[in-house]
């Protein structure tokens, strides 16, 4: 499982995932564009407006301003959300064949801007949110979210893919590295308990051991006090909110050992996006 990615690899990995988004909707019919995602509040449609208001940002574009009545739109949730909200909003009403030209006009513009930054992953660039990030940071969050959303528009449409490729290797990257974090803070397990991920699709497992420092932190070998086994689609969805962590059908297609309430604990602890 590939963790460490050059700049190249990350800039193609973004830009490659953006065409994926274009391609995958150009051809989709007027139900299909406006078909719920599992994003609340949100279509295909909505999915595509926020790729392309936060590329926009990115390229040193201004962001709309115009706040929406709030009460209409009772799926925003908190600052953050409504920051994101914002660019959807005011592409609203926008047609189809508009909003992908958009996408696609802003993905080779992104492609000259990030071609001629001589920077390297170090560097400190404008993060999606206004704030100075590295390059690293900033290239990696937008192949996760937008490999993210693609899997939310095929649910939508009922397309299932994009599981290989370099947008698909950095997001599994990106949610893999998380899981220190959903182990020793979310879990709350017990000092030298380990964690034992097995996805079982990909042939790959991932080992997290508690440390008597309070941190959690990623190990070759041990025994593990909780093993979960689970397919990388069902990886995905569940870390990313995208299913119930009581979801019946969900628990059926999982296997986890260990006892009850760390189980429990890790289950609903896997969550790691907004």
């Amino acid at each position: 499982m590939k963790t460490v990615f050059t700049k190249v690899e990350l800039i193609g990995a973004s830009l490659e995932g953006l065409t994926q988004v274009a391609d995958l909707v150009s051809p989709l019919s007027d139900d299909q564009w406006h078909a719920d995602t599992p994003c609340p509040g949100w279509q295909v449609a909505d999915v595509v407006a926020h790729l392309a208001d936060f590329e926009s940002f990115l390229s040193g574009n201004p962001r709309a301003t115009d706040e929406p009545d709030w009460v209409t739109l009772p799926h925003v949730i908190g600052e953050t959300g409504k920051f994101i909200e914002l660019g959807v909003q005011a592409r609203r009403g926008t047609s189809k064949a508009e909003l992908i030209a958009e996408l696609r006009e802003l993905i080779e513009l992104r492609r000259t801007i990030l071609n001629t930054d001589t920077g390297d992953l170090n560097s400190q660039v404008r993060g999606p949110f206004g704030g100075p990030i590295t390059l690293e940071r900033a290239l990696t969050m937008r192949g996760f979210d937008t490999w993210i959303h693609e899997q939310d528009i095929r649910d939508a449409i009922g397309q299932p893919g994009g599981w290989s490729g370099l947008p698909f290797e950095v997001a599994l990257s990106t949610l893999i590295s998380a899981l220190p974090v959903v182990w020793g803070k979310n879990s709350k397990p017990p000092v030298n308990a380990v964690l034992k991920v097995v996805i079982s699709d990909l042939a790959s497992e991932v080992l997290v051991r508690l440390d008597d420092d309070g941190r959690a932190r990623f190990i070759e070998l041990g025994e593990p006090t909780v093993q979960l086994t689970i397919s990388v689609s069902d990886l995905v969805h569940l870390m990313c909110g995208r299913v119930a962590a009581d979801n019946p059908e969900f628990l059926d297609r999982i296997d986890v050992t260990g006892p009850d309430e760390l189980v429990q604990r890790l289950i609903v602890g896997m969550v790691v996006t907004p």
